[in-house]
């Protein structure tokens, strides 16, 4: 059975995968049967999986089941939930400071100078 995975990446595309797990020696690995991108927040052109590309996907591959309502009615995440990339930056940002203002902080040991051995003594 196929099913949709979604992603979106830094720039905001979102991508739509339709999948198909597959299974070969004891291993899952998936197929991608359909890939759709499209700019982020779009109102106009098509749908990821309008009417000609279903038919043409079942066609395609006739041994695979499509529940095309299930895909159709996967919730797709929404932008802000991407924001955990810039409080991921902040929070680095703000260890990164600490680490350096209590480095600062304890000053370094002092260590006596090396004085290499005089040959003959």
């Amino acid at each position: 059975m196929a099913f949709l995975r979604f992603s979106r990446d830094k720039r905001g595309y979102e991508h739509f995968q339709l999948v198909e797990p597959v299974t070969r020696r004891g291993k899952t690995r998936t197929r991608v049967l359909y890939w759709f991108r499209t700019p982020p927040g779009i109102k106009v052109g098509r749908e990821p999986f309008d009417e000609a590309t279903r038919r043409a996907l079942e066609a395609s591959n006739p041994a695979i089941v499509f529940d095309w309502r299930r895909i159709v009615e996967t919730p797709i995440p929404s932008a802000e939930a991407e924001l955990w990339r810039e409080r991921r930056r902040e929070e680095k940002a703000a260890r990164r400071a600490r680490k350096a203002r209590d480095h600062a902080a304890v000053p370094d040991p002092v260590e006596p100078p090396f004085d290499p051995p005089i040959d003959g003594q």
